[in-house]
């Protein structure tokens, strides 16, 4: 019984990737992960960056690819050994993927101009206004438990559009992160302080995605090592997690 055992764990240990094997994709939502300068930056992209160090992985982030959201999520249902992020940890996606993390926790609302003096006291008054998402978003997820229909939001695959008829009064509001939200319409040459978070939708944690295919040792390994920097503490008592967050919390678009 121990050599079968020892022989199953042998084979396990053989079939699971190394960590520089593996596809790694990620997408526009300041401040985890997003592209400035044709630099990729962020703090899930700091972070990765020591996970593969604590692996031994040879990598960085040149080895990422950047991607729409919507097509890096489908590649990531689809493709084994894809590790997408930073991805919501959902109750409806928890079997669609395997996760480590998390790499920190996001705010979703709703984004409207101030101008607008929307008025939502409760899910109830949801349906009264146009609201844009981006599709496969898990802001969508928060709006449909309030009771709103698939049907009566307003789907685009980029933010971009959303910003564009948020301008012009196309839609009343756009269910996304707060913090990622700002940052955007900033960076499209709008002026986020003429925005407001009119509703809180709810939090969620984000992680890195794995497809559901991928080995569980390897997802562990991965997760030991974010343990191990969230944990391990310089003379000073900060940890390299902390040291990231700090960095990122005072840049701006």
């Amino acid at each position: 019984m121990i050599v079968s055992v020892n022989a199953i764990s042998s084979l396990a240990a053989e079939d699971t990737p190394p960590a520089k094997d593996l596809i790694y994709i990620t997408h526009q939502f300041p401040l985890l992960n997003f592209e400035k300068d044709n630099m990729l930056q962020g703090i899930s992209i700091d972070l990765i960056e020591l996970v593969w160090r604590r692996m031994g992985a040879n990598l960085n982030r040149s080895n990422i690819e950047f991607l729409p959201w919507t097509d890096g999520y489908r590649r990531a249902l689809k493709e084994k050994n894809t590790v997408l992020f930073a991805t919501a940890r959902l109750p409806e996606r928890e079997r669609l993927f395997k996760w480590a993390g998390p790499i920190g926790s996001d705010r979703k609302v709703l984004l409207a101009k101030k101008d607008r003096n929307l008025t939502i006291s409760g899910p109830s008054d949801l349906k009264n206004y146009r609201i844009g998402v981006v599709r496969d978003d898990s802001a969508i997820q928060f709006v449909l438990d309030d009771g709103v229909r698939m049907d009566d939001l307003v789907v685009q695959n980029t933010s971009k559009p959303i910003i564009e008829m948020l301008q012009n009064d196309s839609i009343d509001a756009w269910a996304y992160s707060d913090s990622a939200g700002r940052w955007l319409i900033q960076d499209s040459d709008a002026n986020a302080s003429d925005y407001r978070a009119a509703y809180v939708l709810g939090e969620i944690e984000a992680y890195y995605a794995f497809n559901k295919e991928t080995p569980d040792l390897i997802v562990q390994s991965f997760q030991q090592a974010l343990d191990y920097i969230k944990s391990n503490r310089d003379r000073d008592g900060v940890s390299d997690y902390e040291r990231i967050l700090s960095k990122y919390s005072s840049v701006k678009p």
